[in-house]
């Protein structure tokens, strides 16, 4: 009995101790200039599956988010094409196309409609309102003079902090999210490939869950279509693939008024 009691004492001895210690954070933002930071980790996925994640915080105030789109859309680009072409300091590829690399979704770009909506109900749009940017499905989107940017793709990743039902299928991913900040965050792992449910887990949880913290993501096309390219001073990533894409999500320095 007094061996029981002592140990009871001991251990209520350690719990504030435990309790005090402060969890590990996944990864730390990295400021690369005023707007934009940068984050990466790696994680186990299976016995010999490892998968890292990059990912770019946008400050949509700061910066402007855009959608880039192919000359010529059948030979399509890369990402690193697309952000030599515009300039941009983050390229990521965007929605889905046909066979004969025609985009498929809506798309806006600098405030014109450049591909119509896609009725397809499980898909979803990333679209900027001013500088408020907004996941949304498509029957609820409503075009108006202040909306510069949308992209159609899908589907989502996260709903107001909730999950829906999602694939399991193992390819590259890439994403969309907004933070409770109204913070953008683009996202693609890199890997031997993960399901749509683990991207849409790594883009809503917490960053000491090992999350991107948006409770409102969406999916990019994946598989061979992922690809990143960004450059902002002498950083320099460059997360090539098959595909050449048609369309992708562009970020870029702020025009001075």
């Amino acid at each position: 009995m007094r061996k029981t009691i002592l140990f009871i004492c001991a251990w209520l001895l350690l719990v504030p101790s435990v309790a005090l210690a402060s969890p590990k954070a996944a990864y730390v933002w990295v400021q690369l200039q005023d707007g934009l930071s940068y984050a990466t980790y790696s994680f186990s996925n299976g016995e010999r599956n490892r998968t890292t994640i990059h990912a770019f915080q946008i400050d949509p105030k700061k910066l402007t988010i855009d959608v880039a789109v192919a000359a010529d859309e059948q030979s399509g680009m890369t990402a690193r094409e697309m952000a030599r072409m515009t300039g941009a300091l983050v390229a990521i590829n965007g929605g889905f196309f046909t066979p004969q690399h025609t985009s498929i979704g809506l798309i806006i770009k600098e405030g014109k409609t450049i591909n119509p909506l896609h009725k397809t109900s499980w898909w979803s749009i990333f679209a900027l309102t001013g500088t408020k940017p907004r996941i949304i499905s498509p029957r609820d989107f409503k075009k108006s003079d202040e909306t510069t940017t949308a992209l159609q793709v899908g589907p989502r990743l996260a709903i107001d902090g909730k999950m829906p039902k999602l694939k399991e299928g193992l390819a590259a991913r890439s994403a969309v999210g907004i933070d409770r900040n109204g913070t953008v965050v683009i996202a693609m792992s890199t890997g031997n490939g993960i399901s749509l449910k683990e991207m849409a887990r790594r883009m809503s949880a917490s960053r000491f869950q090992g999350g991107l913290e948006c409770p409102n993501a969406m999916a990019l096309d994946g598989g061979s279509s992922s690809q990143l390219y960004a450059k902002s001073g002498s950083f320099d990533l460059s997360l090539p693939n098959m595909a050449r894409v048609t369309n992708g999500l562009i970020v870029l320095p702020r025009k001075s008024k």
